[in-house]
């Protein structure tokens, strides 16, 4: 092999890499311009505004006044309280035993669902 036959290579790779580069950018852009177009659009506008005046009305439509037997509650609450977070510790130490961390499951989640979501498009070639 010569000098120049290498820098020619080399030259190709780069021209390519460059390539690749813009190909990732203007997709980049592209996702952004249509994320911030879903979001922004009047509809998704309306949809919000729409979600917080029903979150804000159940949250103070529901405020009513009860008197509570202190005795049997506070003891059930306590217990309740108790039991939840020992069921929360449990579960994060499962996660981390079986798959490592709560990162790599929700990546095992998410490899499971495009493989499902590729599965269906191979069935149905005609929609895509």
């Amino acid at each position: 092999m010569s000098l120049q036959n290498i820098d020619g290579e080399i030259r190709e790779l780069e021209l390519r890499l460059a390539q690749r580069r813009l190909k990732v950018e203007l997709l980049a852009r592209a996702s952004k311009r249509r994320a911030l177009g879903s979001l922004a659009s009047p509809a998704g506008l309306i949809g919000a505004a729409a979600l917080g005046f029903l979150t804000a009305a159940g949250v103070v439509g529901r405020q009513r006044h009860f008197r509570a037997s202190p005795a049997g509650r506070g003891r059930f609450g306590g217990i309740l309280g108790f039991a939840m977070s020992a069921g929360t510790t449990l579960a994060l130490a499962f996660v981390r035993a079986r798959f490592g961390g709560p990162a790599q499951l929700a990546q095992l989640l998410l490899a499971k669902v495009y493989q499902w979501k590729n599965a269906r498009q191979d069935a149905a070639p005609g929609r895509r």
